[in-house]
């Protein structure tokens, strides 16, 4: 089927322990008298992780429930071994919904229609692009859409712009300018990590997604998708190049570009801590504030001279680009469906928020410092947050859903073999030599027939 919905863009300010630990299980079967008691499966770990176990605590304390979570650096590859070995978890979120239909289609997963869900609601609640990314050939639904990121942000060190007199730059060509002005100054200007175990090369693919939608706009971006045009269209390739520009300058990158598929993302951002900052910028998701803390050299109150600013225009034109988590449900126990739909309500992502819930959600915050995760309700208050950059972000956020403007980034919608697969590789690839045009020909002979 395909998922081209007219894209819209926002303008915006963005292993075997583990399987066992995470599958579905004779307990996982809807519970006990009435309470729900399973395993959710994520990607999330280390304090992002805590966070989503703090707010899971918090709930089973509220409703008597006995539901854990487990989290995995190799997510992708775990819940497709668990489910081709016929023991998936009761529940999982997704940051591929690219990937839902594929699971659906195996029949493994349960539709939102069958489990009595309101599409109509839902819709209205966190719009009907991000539903429709979980809508498969046989006409449901299969994805709950649970909470988002940016990914169209750039974070930049407060003290190294101000000591420096630099000024945030309003389109790319302003911030490879400035780039080598830093580089000329002695500053390296750029942080990189794209290890990220079997996904490893997902942070680079969100600079090709980027760029291409302001080269060549929301509707090649939207073709490229649904492979309307090819992996190697010349838009790619430009996109490419244009990356280039700033991953393959001499001095841009701390390391070299050789080297950022050794750096795992999440320790991307610790240069900026150093005293002095090793980079300058680093481009991540709104997510990626929540690891500050664990930074090596991170010392209290540094969060607040890391600025952000707007991935900037290419040839004028602006955007946004964003992922997000979405809930997929392998067992639809009646006591399973009630928690789902208790998490996506304003009051539960209130306290999936922040640490305390801004000091309003009626159940408090999760209780893990530094940690603040987007609303994907477009009726949760953003004084749920306790910063004021989350709130802003926040803000964006459920303005969009609620002008169903909410949008993913493209590796997220691929197929499987490509976006979780030949796209992340490219990355590493070309960050390593290969050249555009043998990194992008691989991809394209690798989508599915």
């Amino acid at each position: 089927m395909q998922r081209s919905r007219g894209i819209k863009f926002l303008a915006a300010l963005a292993a075997f322990g583990l399987v066992a630990g995470a599958c579905g299980s004779d307990d996982d079967a809807g519970g006990s008298d009435g309470v729900a008691e399973f395993t959710l499966f994520g990607a999330p770990t280390g304090v992002e992780g805590d966070a989503l176990s703090g707010f899971i605590e918090v709930y089973n304390e509220e409703t008597g429930s006995n539901i854990s979570f487990t989290g995995s650096d190799d997510f992708e590859t775990q819940l497709r071994i668990q489910v081709d070995g016929g023991n998936p978890p009761a529940v999982a979120f997704t940051p591929q919904p690219g990937s839902i239909c594929g699971f659906a289609d195996d029949g493994a997963l349960v539709s939102l229609e069958d489990m009595g869900f309101d599409i109509a609601q839902m819709e209205a609640d966190h719009s009907t692009y991000w539903m429709n990314l979980g809508l498969c050939d046989d006409g449901m639904h299969y994805g709950i859409p649970w909470f988002p990121n940016y990914k169209s942000i750039v974070f930049y060190s407060k003290p190294v712009f101000e000591e420096g007199g630099y000024e945030i730059p309003e389109s790319y060509e302003d911030m490879v300018t400035l780039s080598q002005q830093m580089v000329d100054d002695g500053q390296t200007p750029w942080c990189f990590g794209f290890e990220s175990g079997g996904a490893t090369g997902w942070a680079g693919t969100d600079w090709i997604e980027d760029i291409l939608l302001r080269q060549s706009g929301a509707d090649v971006y939207d073709q490229w998708v649904n492979h309307e045009i090819p992996f190697n269209d010349p838009a790619v390739v430009s996109a490419f190049d244009t990356f280039g520009e700033i991953l393959l300058a001499d001095g841009f990158v701390l390391g070299g570009a050789e080297n950022v598929a050794g750096v795992n993302f999440n320790d991307s951002p610790g240069p900026l801590f150093q005293d002095p900052p090793g980079c300058a910028m680093l481009k991540q998701g709104s997510f990626i504030s929540n690891v500050f803390e664990d930074q090596p050299g991170h010392e209290e109150g540094e969060s607040d001279e890391i600025g952000t600013f707007p991935f900037p225009t290419v040839d004028g034109n602006g955007g946004a680009m964003g992922g997000g988590d979405t809930l997929i449900v392998f067992d639809g126990a009646d006591v399973n469906v009630a928690v789902l739909k208790d998490w996506i309500t304003p009051d539960w992502q209130c306290t999936l928020a922040s640490p305390n819930g801004g000091g309003i959600a009626p159940f408090g915050g999760h209780g893990i410092e530094g940690v603040e995760r987007l609303p994907g309700n477009a009726n949760v208050d953003p004084d749920c947050y306790d910063t004021e950059q989350s709130k802003a972000f926040a803000t964006a956020v459920t303005e969009a859903l609620a002008a169903n403007t909410f949008a993913f980034d493209a590796s997220d919608l691929m197929p499987a073999a490509v976006g979780q697969g030949t796209f992340w590789t490219a990355m590493v690839d070309w960050s390593r030599g290969a050249s555009t045009a043998d990194v992008t020909d691989t991809v394209e002979s690798s989508w599915p027939s």
